[in-house]
């Protein structure tokens, strides 16, 4: 199984490099006045904005590089599973990390826009209730319950199995895997309940589409569940009962390989109508609707990345120098948990 669980983690990691290609070439997807969303002056490359793109696209390098010592640490203890499911995780830290890459360099541009280059505006807050269940698809929850409800039966009705039948590594697996569905339940909330302003014109062509936008990102989450769910429900079996001979294998391995490309064709079709909808709107249009957003009141630490005011309800603040994180709020303190716990549980699947 190990070429079949190798091409897997490779596949994972090229859709980390094609998200990347895309993000690279963001700030100037709308042509040189604008930098991401925020609209620039003439000359703002050869300028300020310069070194500004430079470190953007470092930053993008980072979540590239910065889990390459422990793959390359899997991969030459011959460890292909714990390589599969970190690429998992690092797939969807991809996307999440990029949105705060983006967010934190569009406010630094605004800071260095002048002010007559972004005229406020008016705009409305959406009174939208922003509640997950709206945004659940009771079928793939059924589908996740079901597969994992059937290899944690399957485990516990063999949990006196020899040690060579590999039940202790199913176990493990299985908890890696609830954790895991346990981020993207909570990374669905975070994006579902994002605090959502409204332009005062084309309100309904930009309600369609950041509509579309949060279901291309719902859906791949989802879609990311589903996928470890079959995975898991196949892996049960296949090391409690079919024997290990090169038919089984090339069976299992086949299933593996059709689920696994179902994913990448149902991501993509998503993302082309993600793009389709905003060619239609094209939603950069719109920025210039949006006042610029200020510098709340409050405490700034650490050089402006941190920030400290429990009147703001929002954990992501701009600050002068970008983003901040608000450590008034309790939810800033849940993801830090959150990867703590995933690094820890890592090193004993490892051990």
């Amino acid at each position: 199984m190990e070429p079949l669980i190798i091409f897997m983690a490779a596949a994972e990691f090229a859709v980390r490099l094609y998200v990347l290609r895309g993000v690279w070439r963001l700030p100037l997807k709308n042509g040189e006045g604008f930098f991401l969303a925020q609209r620039v002056g003439p000359g703002f490359y050869q300028g300020a904005g310069a070194p500004l793109l430079r470190r953007y696209r470092i930053s993008l390098l980072v979540p590239v590089f910065l889990d390459a010592p422990l793959a390359l640490w899997f991969i030459a203890g011959h460890r292909y599973t714990p390589l599969f499911f970190q690429q998992i995780i690092a797939v969807v830290a991809t996307f999440v990390v990029y949105n705060v890459i983006a967010t934190h360099f569009n406010y630094r541009a605004v800071a260095l826009v002048a002010p007559e280059e972004n005229p406020p505006a008016t705009i409305q807050i959406s009174m939208e209730p922003r509640r997950l269940r709206d945004h659940t698809n009771f079928a793939v929850e059924a589908v996740i319950a079901l597969t994992v409800g059937l290899a944690i039966a399957l485990l516990a009705w063999n949990a006196s199995l020899p040690t060579h039948h590999g039940v202790r590594r199913i176990v493990v697996l299985t908890i890696w895997i609830l954790y895991l569905q346990l981020g993207l339940l909570l990374l669905k909330g975070v994006f579902v309940r994002w605090r959502m302003t409204l332009p005062a014109r084309r309100t309904e062509d930009f309600r369609r589409w950041r509509s579309t936008w949060l279901s291309y990102h719902l859906k791949l989450f989802d879609a990311i569940r589903v996928l470890s769910a079959l995975v898991l429900a196949s892996t049960v079996p296949l090391r409690l009962y079919v024997p290990v001979t090169r038919p089984s294998i090339i069976i299992i391995g086949s299933v593996w390989v059709v689920i696994l490309a179902v994913y990448i064709y149902y991501v993509a079709r998503e993302n082309r109508r993600m793009r389709a909808v905003e060619r239609e709107i094209k939603p950069i249009e719109l920025v210039k609707e949006f006042p610029r957003r200020p510098v709340p009141e409050g405490r700034f630490l650490a050089g402006g990345l941190l920030y400290f005011n429990r009147d703001n309800p929002g954990v992501l603040v701009r600050s002068a120098q970008g983003i901040a994180i608000n450590l008034a709020r309790p939810t800033a303190y849940l993801w830090p948990a959150y990867f703590i716990g995933m690094a820890t549980l890592m090193i004993w699947m490892v051990r």
